[in-house]
């Protein structure tokens, strides 16, 4: 079959397996590895004569890869952990291993479509599902981009047997801030809510605190670090997004001032004519699906245009009910992929993906952006001095430059006040943003 100079090689693959699961793991991975990968009695193959390169999948054949009953929509139960659910010796890891070895395609689709999440799991205070129920944080690699190893591994098997294939597409490395803003200030625009806390910081001994809520000006506030990190995005040319909370319902968890203030908006539109935004949906929107819609138009007529980015409020993701009402309202792009108790990749990759909905078993329109390290989770979570933070990301990042393609951080423009417990932290970013931007 000849190729054109412009599309990609095509890669015929020869199974029984017709389950919309593997139509969509070999897309993804395609994709990832600049393939194409056809069905051998697909209309688009069949009748061809020439076959250049032909593989198997679950059968006899001279290039098979083994298969394993998960791409075959059989349930599994993967909380047994048995002899094909473990680490393997080496240090690998082995999901979904056959008696013909592991079935790689199967690992991959495991996590991308994080088959554990529909399952039975116990939620953490939030109501989430957290790192700490998931096969990857119980056996350790959490903090490694297995899904892009396994990728990388079948590239490489691809070329073995077919020397004349062309090399796997190479991803290069690309660091991408994100920012959450809950509160665009700390102490203006409050109203009554920043009486009340100028009162308790007051009365539970955060003198300074407490007076300069009502003596610091608005372009001096602690939280106020917009202007901070646009010169830092300046510097080292970066592209930020930034997510927006516009909640009317102020709850606990929903802190923004409402209505918006002039000046917030102001900042909105600014920032939009340079970098992606984005909308916070609303932690209150969890239980009323319909505040999403509201807030999403919101933004849209603050900023002048179409919105399609968002993550969630608290990091608050439950399969499939999040993504299914994100969908509903027009969000085509969401950056929630990522634990709030732990860092590293919870679907195992770092590239963008399309989410696959496993109760109708159904690719989607909706690309998930997967996140490394939340600034929480380092300071709060796992009580990291700002030194062991960076280390830690650094870390993160050495794991992924031999495969490439975006690094994303989620951070919140709160997250630099040493007098809200951030002291340091704000040197050790812009040392961050420095080593990743040079990477």
């Amino acid at each position: 079959m000849s190729q054109s100079l412009s599309s990609p090689p095509e890669i015929t693959i020869q199974t029984a397996i017709r389950h919309p699961r593997l139509r969509y793991v070999l897309r993804v991975v395609g994709d990832c590895l600049g393939y194409r990968f056809r069905f051998f009695n697909d209309r688009s193959v069949f009748g061809h004569t020439e076959t250049r390169y032909l593989i198997t999948y679950g059968e006899s054949g001279r290039h098979n890869f083994p298969a394993h009953p998960l791409l075959s929509g059989k349930p599994y139960d993967f909380s047994r952990e048995g002899d094909d659910f473990k680490h393997s010796p080496d240090g690998g890891v082995t999901i979904c291993q056959t008696p013909e070895g592991p079935d790689l395609l199967a690992a991959i689709f495991f996590c991308l479509s994080r088959y554990e999440e529909y399952q039975d799991f116990t939620p953490d205070a939030y109501d989430r599902f957290s790192a700490s129920e998931s096969h990857a944080y119980r056996l350790g690699y959490l903090d490694r981009p297995v899904v892009r190893e396994w990728t990388a591994a079948i590239g490489r098997r691809l070329v073995e047997w077919f020397p004349d294939l062309p090399a796997p597409t190479t991803h290069p490395f690309e660091f991408r801030p994100t920012y959450d803003i809950d509160l665009l200030w700390a102490y203006h625009y409050r109203g009554w809510r920043g009486f009340a806390s100028g009162v308790r910081d007051l009365l539970s001994g955060h003198l300074a605190r407490g007076l300069a809520r009502f003596t610091v000006k608005a372009a001096e506030d602690p939280y106020q670090t917009l202007p901070f990190l646009e010169n830092l995005h300046r510097e080292f040319g970066l592209k930020p997004t930034y997510f927006w909370l516009l909640s009317s319902r102020l709850i606990n968890h929903d802190t923004n001032p409402f209505p918006i203030p002039p000046a917030q908006k102001e900042w909105m539109v600014r920032l939009s004519r340079t970098s992606t935004t984005g909308i916070h949906p609303s932690y209150a929107s969890n239980d009323q699906p319909a505040l999403v819609e509201v807030e999403k138009q919101r933004l849209e007529s603050i900023i002048g245009r179409p919105v399609s980015d968002s993550r969630q409020h608290f990091l608050k993701l439950r399969m499939p009910e999040t993504y299914r009402k994100l969908l509903n309202n027009g969000i085509r792009s969401d950056h929630t992929m990522g634990y709030g108790d732990a860092v590293g990749w919870r679907a195992g990759t770092n590239l963008p993906f399309p989410w696959y909905d496993l109760d109708v078993e159904k690719e989607t329109r909706l690309t998930v952006h997967p996140f490394a390290a939340m600034d929480v989770t380092l300071c709060k979570y796992l009580d990291l001095t700002p030194p062991q933070a960076e280390a830690t990301v650094q870390k993160l990042a050495t794991a992924l430059e031999p495969y490439g393609g975006p690094f994303i951080l989620l951070w919140h423009n709160s997250s630099f006040s040493p007098a809200y417990g951030w002291a340091g932290w704000r040197a050790m970013y812009e040392r961050l943003v420095a080593y990743l931007s040079a990477k």
